[in-house]
This record gives structure tokens, sequence and C-alpha cells, in this order.
């Protein structure tokens, strides 16, 4: 076998299961790379997954097919004229021949067609098939307890961010708790610390509860005032300039994460529900229940703390005293629906594609799309006609769902130019008629291929978004997020989902709620080390917490660890499960009944 060129070797290792190619890569450092081959790990993602076994399982030669169905779906598939694999005469020569390569250009047809990269994309499909197939693995980190006078009380989080290192890894989970504290929990896997708190300031820092009042007295104050529910995305954290922002009712905190000191308090009209991103040096975005604003760190409130309760040279219009209570904040937007929910920056240095760089999702059934260059002035609106939860984006063009399918009438080459084309997909998490939406919206460079803000009239077109209202979620739909080459949601019922780029093919589901985790029936590796690990699907404790395990933090103030879904996926469920404590919803009320049961 070592004389063998490597090609041939690869052939001859396809035919094996993911199970033993595990087992083959202790062989040598020779078979470790081979078994490691990106293109094979392609193939075994394809053959694995559920759009592949589902037309396996429809195919007019299986068993599991009703013989009366079985015409049906024969003629249904020479209507499609996909690649057909008979010959026109089966008698001749090279009929054999002609079959097989048939099957081969059916076979590579089908792969391109579920292929979810995009090119330049780099994608590791060995981690991918580990991420689509390996088992979970559930423990706890360190609990959130603060001073000797409360030992056997647990401080629940009110919100969660990460702190990501230079090289754009997750480093830190930082959480305000219930006391009004911020806690830090170590989110990085190198080293020994992983899952435990690393730092903790003093309770009251947020609400401004100082050492002037009692223990008792800071506490009660404290947790009065972090528990009333209010922001949703109360937490915003600026990796580059080592600063996270903390909504408190109508106030904004900014903290130095470098020695947990508040450095400014601004005071806004209505109670803050949204914060964007914080990068700098990009203004950060804030939704209050009436209003949007631009906040710059760089700029201070112009007015005082103590110069906001008197007035000299007589009374003033109420407008000037409504600014003079809330600093000067410039121009903002009114809204004329509560209350923004999520606010997405999408990046100034992508192509034009005739919408603005702030989205807006909420309560009210329509997105809102600014131009940080002309705020407040509205761009334009979207109507989706779900209430929306969660705002978030891929940075690769959106894909039409006959295109994907080969849709009779569409050309071969069409997926191949969409997926070279120039564009952002917009992903949009919410609630319709009681059911879960998960949305997908177009913005490309090319004007036939994307959403106008500017007009209502291009989602009726179905080429630039595709709405999932069917099977996203028995549930609101709380969070969505970019995972791998897969898309997670979260919904109201505690469960963990992961799709397809599509937004409908499913990949894999995980309930929180479940006391011991389902198993995949495929058992890939369980890490990338080498040599690679044994596979296992025991749950670890604190102390031995294997490498490959990411944190969690759930709305009971502690940290778990949900495994084999990379290094990011922890810190992402950390802080949609900790949106949760601030919204009541029925997520947070089944943890609080589990915690108590």
């Amino acid at each position: 076998m070592h004389h063998l060129p490597d090609e041939l070797i690869l052939q001859i290792i396809a035919y094996l299961e993911p199970s033993e190619l595990v087992n083959l890569q202790y062989v040598s450092r020779q078979f470790l790379n081979l078994s490691r081959d990106n293109n094979l790990w392609r193939a075994l993602c394809f053959e694995h997954s559920a759009a592949e076994r589902r037309r396996r399982r429809l195919l007019p030669t299986s068993d599991d097919v009703d013989p009366r169905l079985a015409e049906l779906i024969r003629a249904a598939n020479e209507v499609a004229n996909a690649f057909p694999t008979e010959v026109h005469d089966p008698s001749a020569p090279s009929a054999e021949v002609q079959v097989q390569r048939n099957v081969g250009k059916r076979k590579a047809a089908l792969l391109a067609n579920w292929d979810p990269t995009y090119p330049g994309e780099k994608v590791d499909f060995y981690q991918e098939f580990i991420q689509r197939h390996a088992s979970h693995s559930v423990s706890w980190f360190q609990d959130a307890k603060h001073g000797h006078r409360d030992d056997n009380l647990h401080h629940e989080a009110t919100g969660a961010g990460i702190l990501y290192n230079g090289d754009g890894m997750a480093d830190k989970l930082v959480a305000p708790l219930e006391d009004g504290s911020i806690s830090i929990w170590d989110a990085s896997t190198s080293n020994e610390r992983h899952g435990r708190i690393i730092a903790r300031t003093a309770i009251g820092l947020l609400p401004n509860k100082g050492s002037d009042l009692d223990y008792d007295t800071r506490l009660a104050h404290s947790q009065a005032m972090m528990t009333e529910t209010g922001a949703v995305e109360c937490v915003s954290i600026d990796s580059r300039q080592q600063k996270a922002f903390f909504a408190v009712q109508t106030t904004l905190n900014e903290v130095d994460l470098r020695t947990l000191q508040v450095i400014s308090r601004t005071p806004y009209p209505f109670p803050i529900t949204a914060l964007s991103e914080a990068r700098h040096p990009t203004p950060l975005t804030i939704g209050t229940n009436w209003t949007v604003h631009l906040h710059d760190a760089r700029l201070k409130p112009s007015v005082p703390d103590s110069a906001r309760c008197e007035l000299i040279g007589g009374a003033s219009p109420p407008s000037s005293f409504s600014r003079l209570q809330t600093g000067d904040f410039g121009d903002h937007v009114s809204l004329a629906q509560p209350g923004a929910l999520s606010i997405l920056h999408l990046p100034t240095t992508r192509e034009w594609d005739g919408n603005g760089d702030i989205w807006v999702a909420g309560r009210f059934t329509s997105f809102l799309n600014f131009d940080r260059r002309f705020f407040p002035r509205l761009r334009g609106t979207v109507h989706s006609g779900a209430r929306l939860s969660c705002l978030t984006a891929i940075p690769h063009p959106f894909i039409p769902q006959e295109v994907r399918t080969c849709h009779p009438g569409v050309s071969a080459g069409l997926l191949d130019e969409v997926k070279s084309s120039r564009g952002h997909t917009l992903i949009a998490a919410g609630e319709y008629k009681g059911k879960g939406s998960l949305e997908l919206y177009a913005l490309n460079e090319d004007p036939t291929r994307s959403i106008n803000s500017s007009d209502s009239r291009t989602t009726r077109r179905p080429g630039v978004c595709y709405q999932n209202r069917q099977t996203a979620s028995r549930s609101k739909l709380l969070a969505a997020a970019p995972h791998g080459t897969r898309i997670v949601t979260a919904d109201g019922d505690g469960v963990l989902k992961w799709v397809e780029r599509d937004g409908v093919t499913p990949v894999r589901s995980f309930n929180i709620n479940e006391p011991s985790p389902s198993s995949s029936p495929s058992p890939p590796p369980s890490s990338n080390q080498d040599p690679p690990p044994r596979i296992s699907s025991r749950r670890s404790s604190p102390r031995s917490i294997p490498r490959c395990t990411t944190p969690v933090l759930p709305p009971s103030h502690s940290v778990r660890i949900i495994s084999s879904f990379g290094p990011e996926m922890g810190a992402w469920v950390a802080s949609r499960l900790a949106r949760e404590r601030r919204s009541g919803s029925m997520l947070w009320r089944k943890w609080k009944g589990r915690r108590r049961g």
C-alpha cells in the first residue's frame, strides 16, 4: 500500500464508512492526511445529508417506495430530464461504459446542487461532518456566586456578549448579572481556566448603586432594575477597543473591560430595547421603545448630570426641555410602533445594492432601512408580515429555490453564475401567526436579484426572498445565526435547529430541555487533533472539559457546554438564551421550572 500513489489510495478508502476512516487515521501520518481529504469528507457530507437521503428513498428502485408510485416518480424524473442514466441502445458495445458515465455526471450534478459553499469560501468538511453528525455533550461551567452572604444563591444573567481575540475566536464571555455586577468567563479552549469566572465587579455597578447604601438595599434595588423586562439585546462588545456597552432601563453604560470601570452613562428618553454591534469607529445604533439613535462613544454628553435639573433664563419650549433632559444626541428617528428588538449593521465596503447600512426589526411587521450618511432620514422599508426578533446576514448572495433545485427551464450554469455574483443574504427570524418564521432576503449589486427598501414591490418577486413559515418552528423563533455552512435558529420551546442555507432543508436539532441529549446515528470523530480522539458522548465535568467543547450561558446564570458545534457556537447560544431572561419567554420559564424542580 505504501508504494501506491495517493490518488489510488483515495479511490480505495472512499468506500469506507466515516467510523472506519477515523480508525484508519491511526495507522500512519500518510493515512491521517489522506483520511482528512477535504473532497472525501465533502462527498460524505453530501451522502449523509437529508436531501440526498430523501432522494434515494424516493427512487423508483427503492424498496421503501410504493410500487403504485414508482411509475409516477419515474415519469416525473423523465420530465425533469436531470441527467438520465439510460442509453438509447443497451446492446451497443459501449453501453455499459456510457451508463457509468451518465451515473457519474448525475452524481456530480447532484453534488454541485447540494454544495453549500461559494467560490473562494474555505470550508473544512471534516469539521463540517463533525458539526452535522457528532453526538452532543453537555456540562456546566462555574456558577455565578458572589460573597459569603449568599453562597447558596445563584445570580442570573440578564444578557451576554462575546469578546473576541485578535484571531477572531471567542475568548471571553461577558454577562451582566441580576445584582448589577459584571461577570467574565474564560471562553477560550487554550488553557485550563476554560469555563471559569476570571473577573467579577462589585454589585450595583451597572444600576449605579454605590457603597453609600447598605448591602441589602443595594442588592434589592439592583435586582429590581436589572430584572425588569426591557432590553433584549442589552449587551454589545467592542473587541477592538476592549469596551462593553450595557443597557439598563433608559441608561447606556460604557465599561472598560480592562479595568471593569464605568466610563460613561448616557440617558435616553425611553427604555432601551436593542443595541447594534459595537465596532470602532462605527457609531453604535440604539433602539428604544419609540426612537432610534446613533451613539458615538467618542463624543461625551454635552450637558453634565448636575446641570439637567435647573434651567437658567426662564422657561423653554417642551422640545428643548426634552433635549436638555436626555443630553445632546443630535437627530433621532421616532417610531410609529414600539419597539425595536434587533439592529443589524451591514459592512460599508460591500458593493452598492441600493439599500442602506442599518436595518431595524422588531414588533412591527416591516424592516426599517437607514443610510448612516443621511441618518435620521428613512431610506425605506421592506414588508415581511412577521414580527421579527432577530436580524443577521451572511456575506454571500441569496440563491433562489428554483435555482437550487434545478427547476425545469433553469439553465445548469445559472447556479454557478448566482454564486459568483457579489451580494449578501439578509436573515430574519420571528413569528408569523403563532408559528416560527425564518426569512431570507437578497442584497445584490444586480437590481434584478436584490430587494430594494425604497420599493416594497420587490418582496413579491420569489427570486429575491424566501419565507419559511411552515417547517421553521412550532413556536416563535427567537434568534438565528450563520454557523459554518448552515443556519441555526432557537425557538421559544428551547429547540436549537440547524438547516441548510436554503432555510428549509433540516440538518439536525437539539432540545436544551431534554435531560439527556440525543445522539446522531452517524458517529463521526469529535476533534481535529493529531491523532484524532476516540468518540465519546459521555457528560464531562467542569474539571475534565474536552478541548472541543464550547461555552453556553443559560438564562439561569451558569454556563453550559455543548460540544461538537465549533468554537463559536456555544458563545452564540449563550447570548441567545440569556435574552429570554429579559423577555420572560416560554424558554426562560421552562429553565426556571427545571431549576426549581
